[in-house]
């Protein structure tokens, strides 16, 4: 009886190490900018390569991508370059009509 309930428990362990290692190497960044009212269209936001410290390869490699709350995807990035730009012209009244700040 004891036999059946280590090997169990080690079976756990190995599951849970794998899960702890996967989880450890997937980890994401979260970078934030704060950008200027009235943000003309195709403005340039950051390098987002540059920010992150990767290389322009990795960018694809790594699926990197623009997360947006709302339905509407107010920046475009360029994997082949890093560079993250203005998708339209951004207007704080529009996008956040009941605050003093956005985000």
């Amino acid at each position: 009886m004891a036999c059946g309930r280590g090997r169990g428990d080690s079976k756990r362990q190995v599951i849970l190490f794998i899960l702890c290692v996967c989880v450890c190497q997937s980890r994401a960044e979260t970078l934030r900018y704060s950008l200027p009212e009235e943000m003309e269209r195709d403005s340039f936001v950051a390098n987002i390569a540059k920010d992150l410290g990767v290389p322009l390869s990795q960018l694809a490699a790594r699926k990197a991508r623009v997360v947006s709350e709302g339905n509407e995807q107010l920046f475009r990035l360029d994997q082949s370059t890093g560079v993250l730009t203005a998708k339209e012209s951004l207007d704080r009244e529009e996008i956040c009509p009941q605050s003093d700040t956005c985000t």
